[in-house]
């Protein structure tokens, strides 16, 4: 129906939420919800060994705080099983030993250069101008797509969901290869890499990125995820509800910058973090919004780590934190106290050191790319995974767990 005229979707595609599609000529009422979730379900997936992405690290080690375990009743699956939200879409992602399998469950349609959604402007206008650069790419990192899926199960054609994926887990990176290289560099590595295998390091949305690492300053993951997800209920817009929960997109800049924020977020138990928030989201406001940060992308490392830290709120560490995971500079170190302490294996004269000087955060990040490399930044997120308590203590148990399973008794010799 779509290749055929032009058709206009006036609702965002939820797994459960009825579909109006209209037309000029015509208006179709799908109503039928249950061949919508029987869609919606479908599970898609694209090659990529096990051994060059572990979900579980890549997902919870402290990269992002969209992502949670999966349980659910009505899947076979469900112990690898992780749910989130990157790109304005809700995604369930678990993989095999060759393939990582996606299902959307919920989407909204791609941001014009105005931070609009397309499908509600008017049929004339409903195609992307091609001669004018989308900002939303700044956010979403592909190109918006120049066709709707004719398919009917997802707004757009399959390939375009790929490429999000490939770019958000940077898939065209050999990372067995990178953890040879890094291997060979220090013995320290060596020993981590067997237990944390193939963490990737994420490409994500410079504005959630920025904005969820103001949040993580003095903080730990999981409140840091609490207050994420507070910052997306009460500023950003609904994408789905599925299985009683509601997924919402990561708020604009726009929204974060309004005088009322900081006030809203101190209630919200956000402390001294609600005025960075507010404060930063203004200036970047000030500064051009997404032509900002588009600018931004165009720096090189230094001069992206300088720009960053004329804001309210951001030092060293989380301007390090963001020109790493959403600005492509993979070199970056950021230094906190568990990086810190895992310095102290390169750096012996830090033993009795217990914080970080200015001068010490420097050394530190010099000798992380001085032995891994180009790369270090991703080298140093591995070792950031592996100190991380919630992982450790899992490998234990599991360690324990094989060795405390009983053997069978062997027959005694005649």
């Amino acid at each position: 129906a779509r290749a055929s005229v032009n058709v206009k979707i006036n609702e965002t595609i939820c797994c459960g939420i009825a579909i109006n599609v209209s037309t000029k000529r015509c208006r179709i009422e799908i109503q039928n919800t249950l061949a919508i979730m029987s869609v919606a379900t479908k599970w898609r997936s694209l090659l990529c060994d096990f051994n060059q992405l572990q979900l579980k690290a890549t997902l919870l080690g402290g990269q992002s705080f969209r992502w949670k375990k999966h349980q659910s009743c009505d899947s076979e699956q469900t112990e690898n099983e992780f749910i989130g939200v990157f790109a304005n879409i809700v995604w369930i992602l678990r993989q095999t030993e060759r393939e990582l399998q996606y299902r959307i469950v919920g989407e909204q349609s791609y941001p014009n250069g105005t931070n609009k959604d397309v499908s509600k402007l008017s049929t004339a206008s409903a195609q992307p101008d091609s001669t004018v650069h989308n900002l939303a790419q700044v956010r979403l990192k592909v190109v918006e797509p120049v066709e709707y899926s004719t398919g009917g199960e997802l707004l757009y054609p399959v390939s375009y969901y790929e490429q999000l994926l490939r770019i958000y887990f940077r898939l065209d990176v050999d990372l067995e290869q990178h953890y040879r290289q890094w291997i060979k560099c220090h013995e320290h590595f060596a020993n981590s890499a067997t237990k944390f295998y193939a963490v990737r390091q994420l490409d994500q949305d410079p504005v959630e990125n920025l904005f969820c690492f103001i949040c993580s300053q003095n903080n730990h993951i999981a409140r840091i995820s609490d207050m994420v997800e507070k910052l997306c209920r009460n500023y950003g817009e609904k994408i789905c509800e599925y299985e009683g929960t509601c997924y919402y997109s990561f708020p604009t800049v726009t929204a974060l910058a309004d005088a009322a924020v900081e006030e809203k977020l101190r209630e919200l138990g956000f402390g001294y973090r609600a005025k960075y928030i507010q404060r930063s989201a203004e200036k970047i406001v000030q500064l051009g919004d997404l032509q900002w940060f588009r600018q931004l992308s165009q720096l090189d490392y230094k001069a992206a780590h300088k720009e960053l830290l004329s804001l309210p709120g951001i030092g060293p560490k989380v301007a390090d934190c963001i020109c790493l995971m959403s600005l492509g500079h993979l070199q970056a170190i950021p230094v906190d106290t568990h990086v810190f302490q895992l310095a102290k294996h390169y750096l012996p004269a830090l033993a009795k050191s217990q914080n970080v000087t200015d001068r010490q955060y420097v050394t530190v990040a010099d000798k992380f790319r001085e032995i891994y490399g180009e790369y270090a930044g991703w080298a140093q997120t591995v070792l950031f995974c592996s100190d991380l308590r919630q992982f450790r203590q899992q490998t234990d148990a599991k360690m324990q767990e094989n060795s405390d399973k009983p053997r069978k008794k062997q027959k005694k010799s005649a």
